[in-house]
Protein backbone atom coordinates (compact mmCIF):
# COMPACT_ATOMS: atom_id res chain seq x y z
CA UNK A 1 0.00 0.00 0.00
CA UNK A 2 2.76 2.53 1.01
CA UNK A 3 5.26 1.70 -2.27
CA UNK A 4 1.41 1.93 -4.36
CA UNK A 5 1.02 5.70 -2.74
CA UNK A 6 4.71 6.62 -2.86
CA UNK A 7 4.77 5.64 -6.65
CA UNK A 8 1.01 7.26 -7.29
CA UNK A 9 3.26 10.29 -5.56
CA UNK A 10 6.09 10.34 -7.70
CA UNK A 11 4.05 10.22 -10.69
CA UNK A 12 2.16 13.41 -9.85
CA UNK A 13 5.70 14.57 -9.04
CA UNK A 14 6.46 14.18 -12.54
CA UNK A 15 3.25 15.65 -13.89
CA UNK A 16 4.47 18.53 -12.01
CA UNK A 17 8.10 19.03 -13.16
CA UNK A 18 6.53 17.96 -16.83
CA UNK A 19 3.86 21.22 -16.17
CA UNK A 20 6.60 23.33 -14.70
CA UNK A 21 9.35 22.53 -17.95
CA UNK A 22 6.48 23.47 -20.46
CA UNK A 23 6.18 26.70 -18.05
CA UNK A 24 9.70 27.39 -18.76
CA UNK A 25 9.87 26.33 -21.99
CA UNK A 26 6.98 28.31 -23.47
CA UNK A 27 8.60 31.49 -21.58
CA UNK A 28 12.31 31.10 -23.16
CA UNK A 29 10.24 30.78 -26.83
CA UNK A 30 8.34 33.78 -25.82
CA UNK A 31 11.52 35.66 -25.39
CA UNK A 32 13.43 34.35 -28.11
CA UNK A 33 10.66 35.51 -30.21
CA UNK A 34 11.00 39.09 -28.72
CA UNK A 35 14.53 39.28 -29.18
CA UNK A 36 14.31 38.35 -32.38
CA UNK A 37 12.00 41.75 -33.65
CA UNK A 38 15.11 43.70 -32.67
CA UNK A 39 17.67 41.37 -34.86
CA UNK A 40 15.56 42.30 -37.66
CA UNK A 41 15.58 46.25 -37.60
CA UNK A 42 16.74 47.84 -40.35
CA UNK A 43 20.26 50.33 -39.07
CA UNK A 44 19.76 53.45 -40.30
CA UNK A 45 22.66 54.89 -42.26
CA UNK A 46 23.67 58.38 -43.47
CA UNK A 47 26.88 60.63 -42.56
CA UNK A 48 24.47 63.36 -41.87
CA UNK A 49 21.79 63.84 -38.97
CA UNK A 50 19.55 64.60 -41.98
CA UNK A 51 20.91 61.45 -43.86
CA UNK A 52 20.15 59.45 -40.69
CA UNK A 53 16.94 60.98 -40.15
CA UNK A 54 15.61 60.66 -43.48
CA UNK A 55 16.91 56.56 -43.36
CA UNK A 56 14.91 56.23 -40.24
CA UNK A 57 11.91 58.17 -41.76
CA UNK A 58 12.77 55.44 -44.73
CA UNK A 59 11.78 52.20 -42.57
CA UNK A 60 9.29 53.71 -40.40
CA UNK A 61 7.04 50.88 -41.30
CA UNK A 62 9.71 48.60 -40.09
CA UNK A 63 9.93 50.15 -36.72
CA UNK A 64 6.10 50.75 -36.29
CA UNK A 65 6.04 46.67 -36.85
CA UNK A 66 8.34 46.40 -34.52
CA UNK A 67 6.38 48.20 -31.91
CA UNK A 68 3.16 46.38 -32.73
CA UNK A 69 4.84 42.64 -32.41
CA UNK A 70 6.60 43.67 -29.17
CA UNK A 71 3.31 44.48 -27.42
CA UNK A 72 0.82 41.67 -29.40
CA UNK A 73 3.83 39.01 -28.62
CA UNK A 74 4.14 40.52 -25.02
CA UNK A 75 -0.15 40.25 -24.76
CA UNK A 76 0.06 36.62 -25.55
CA UNK A 77 2.79 35.96 -22.78
CA UNK A 78 0.64 37.57 -20.24
CA UNK A 79 -2.88 35.48 -21.54
CA UNK A 80 -0.05 32.17 -21.34
CA UNK A 81 0.65 33.36 -18.07
CA UNK A 82 -2.27 33.75 -16.01
CA UNK A 83 -3.75 30.51 -17.84
CA UNK A 84 -0.68 28.16 -16.61
CA UNK A 85 -0.06 30.11 -13.18
CA UNK A 86 -2.26 27.33 -11.16
CA UNK A 87 -1.66 24.32 -13.48
CA UNK A 88 -0.83 21.35 -11.47
CA UNK A 89 -1.38 18.87 -14.20
CA UNK A 90 -0.19 18.69 -17.31
CA UNK A 91 -2.16 16.97 -20.17
CA UNK A 92 -1.66 15.45 -23.86
CA UNK A 93 -3.90 17.21 -25.78
CA UNK A 94 -2.57 20.52 -23.98
CA UNK A 95 0.76 19.91 -24.69
CA UNK A 96 0.10 19.47 -28.02
CA UNK A 97 -1.96 23.25 -28.17
CA UNK A 98 0.33 24.76 -26.54
CA UNK A 99 3.13 23.80 -29.24
CA UNK A 100 0.74 24.94 -31.66
CA UNK A 101 0.60 28.48 -30.25
CA UNK A 102 4.03 28.41 -29.68
CA UNK A 103 4.87 27.61 -33.32
CA UNK A 104 2.34 30.52 -34.22
CA UNK A 105 4.80 32.28 -31.73
CA UNK A 106 7.60 31.80 -33.44
CA UNK A 107 6.10 33.05 -36.87
CA UNK A 108 5.81 36.37 -35.23
CA UNK A 109 9.28 37.59 -36.24
CA UNK A 110 8.74 36.62 -39.47
CA UNK A 111 5.29 38.45 -40.20
CA UNK A 112 6.42 41.70 -38.64
CA UNK A 113 9.95 41.96 -41.26
CA UNK A 114 6.22 40.86 -43.84
CA UNK A 115 4.26 43.94 -42.41
CA UNK A 116 7.11 46.14 -42.19
CA UNK A 117 7.93 45.71 -45.86
CA UNK A 118 6.96 47.87 -48.66
CA UNK A 119 4.22 47.34 -51.41
CA UNK A 120 1.23 45.02 -51.39
CA UNK A 121 -0.01 46.38 -48.19
CA UNK A 122 -3.13 44.92 -48.12
CA UNK A 123 -1.49 41.30 -48.60
CA UNK A 124 1.18 41.77 -45.71
CA UNK A 125 -0.83 43.22 -43.22
CA UNK A 126 -3.54 40.48 -43.79
CA UNK A 127 -0.87 38.02 -43.52
CA UNK A 128 0.34 39.67 -40.08
CA UNK A 129 -3.33 40.11 -38.82
CA UNK A 130 -3.87 35.81 -39.80
CA UNK A 131 -1.19 35.44 -37.55
CA UNK A 132 -2.74 37.20 -34.55
CA UNK A 133 -6.29 35.97 -35.39
CA UNK A 134 -4.45 32.04 -35.62
CA UNK A 135 -2.71 32.62 -32.48
CA UNK A 136 -6.02 34.01 -30.34
CA UNK A 137 -7.79 31.18 -31.54
CA UNK A 138 -5.51 28.44 -30.86
CA UNK A 139 -5.09 30.13 -27.08
CA UNK A 140 -9.01 29.98 -26.71
CA UNK A 141 -8.93 26.06 -27.50
CA UNK A 142 -6.29 25.57 -25.38
CA UNK A 143 -8.23 27.69 -22.06
CA UNK A 144 -11.58 26.32 -22.76
CA UNK A 145 -9.97 22.35 -23.35
CA UNK A 146 -8.21 23.02 -19.98
CA UNK A 147 -11.07 24.17 -18.10
CA UNK A 148 -13.18 21.59 -19.57
CA UNK A 149 -10.77 18.74 -17.84
CA UNK A 150 -10.17 20.87 -14.46
CA UNK A 151 -14.26 20.98 -14.89
CA UNK A 152 -14.15 24.96 -14.02
CA UNK A 153 -16.69 27.40 -15.39
CA UNK A 154 -16.01 29.16 -18.29
CA UNK A 155 -15.07 32.98 -17.67
CA UNK A 156 -17.15 34.94 -19.78
CA UNK A 157 -14.48 38.19 -19.66
CA UNK A 158 -11.71 36.24 -20.13
CA UNK A 159 -13.54 34.34 -23.50
CA UNK A 160 -15.03 37.43 -24.97
CA UNK A 161 -11.45 39.63 -24.48
CA UNK A 162 -9.69 37.10 -26.97
CA UNK A 163 -12.84 36.35 -29.12
CA UNK A 164 -12.97 41.04 -29.60
CA UNK A 165 -9.04 40.46 -30.35
CA UNK A 166 -9.26 37.89 -32.97
CA UNK A 167 -12.46 40.21 -34.09
CA UNK A 168 -10.90 42.59 -34.60
CA UNK A 169 -7.60 41.56 -36.26
CA UNK A 170 -10.15 39.73 -38.83
CA UNK A 171 -12.55 42.98 -39.07
CA UNK A 172 -8.69 44.41 -40.14
CA UNK A 173 -8.25 42.26 -42.66
CA UNK A 174 -11.17 43.54 -44.44
CA UNK A 175 -10.32 47.19 -44.11
CA UNK A 176 -6.69 46.70 -45.47
CA UNK A 177 -8.00 46.44 -49.04
CA UNK A 178 -10.28 49.79 -48.98
CA UNK A 179 -8.82 52.13 -51.20
CA UNK A 180 -7.44 55.26 -49.19
CA UNK A 181 -8.56 53.91 -45.91
CA UNK A 182 -6.33 50.64 -46.39
CA UNK A 183 -3.61 52.57 -44.24
CA UNK A 184 -5.62 53.17 -41.66
CA UNK A 185 -6.68 49.29 -40.81
CA UNK A 186 -3.99 49.64 -37.63
CA UNK A 187 -7.06 51.63 -35.63
CA UNK A 188 -8.55 48.58 -35.52
CA UNK A 189 -6.08 47.10 -33.27
CA UNK A 190 -5.81 49.97 -31.28
CA UNK A 191 -9.36 50.11 -30.94
CA UNK A 192 -9.50 46.73 -28.96
CA UNK A 193 -8.47 47.63 -25.76
CA UNK A 194 -11.27 50.48 -25.35
CA UNK A 195 -13.70 48.55 -27.05
CA UNK A 196 -13.27 45.27 -23.97
CA UNK A 197 -12.97 48.06 -21.59
CA UNK A 198 -16.47 48.92 -22.79
CA UNK A 199 -17.78 45.56 -22.50
CA UNK A 200 -16.89 45.01 -19.34
CA UNK A 201 -17.98 48.10 -18.07
CA UNK A 202 -21.52 47.20 -19.41
CA UNK A 203 -21.61 43.92 -18.20
CA UNK A 204 -20.55 45.32 -14.59
CA UNK A 205 -23.67 47.49 -15.07
CA UNK A 206 -26.17 44.41 -15.74
CA UNK A 207 -25.03 42.59 -13.38
CA UNK A 208 -25.89 45.37 -10.53
CA UNK A 209 -29.95 45.10 -10.65
CA UNK A 210 -29.40 41.02 -10.55
CA UNK A 211 -27.07 41.48 -7.42
CA UNK A 212 -29.88 43.92 -5.95
CA UNK A 213 -32.47 41.32 -6.86
CA UNK A 214 -30.48 38.49 -4.98
CA UNK A 215 -29.95 40.78 -2.33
Amino acid sequence: MTTQTGQQDAGHGREEITTERLIFFSDAVVAIAMTLLAFALPVPSGSTTHALLQSVRHEKGAYLAFVISFLVIGSHWRSHHRLFRSVERLEPAVAALNMAWLFLIVIQPFATRVLGGNGAFGLRFSFYAFIQVTTLLCFLQMARLMRRLRAEPDPADNDARLLTFAALFAVSITISFVPVVGNWAYLCWLAAPALIRAQQRLRRIRSRPDRAAAE
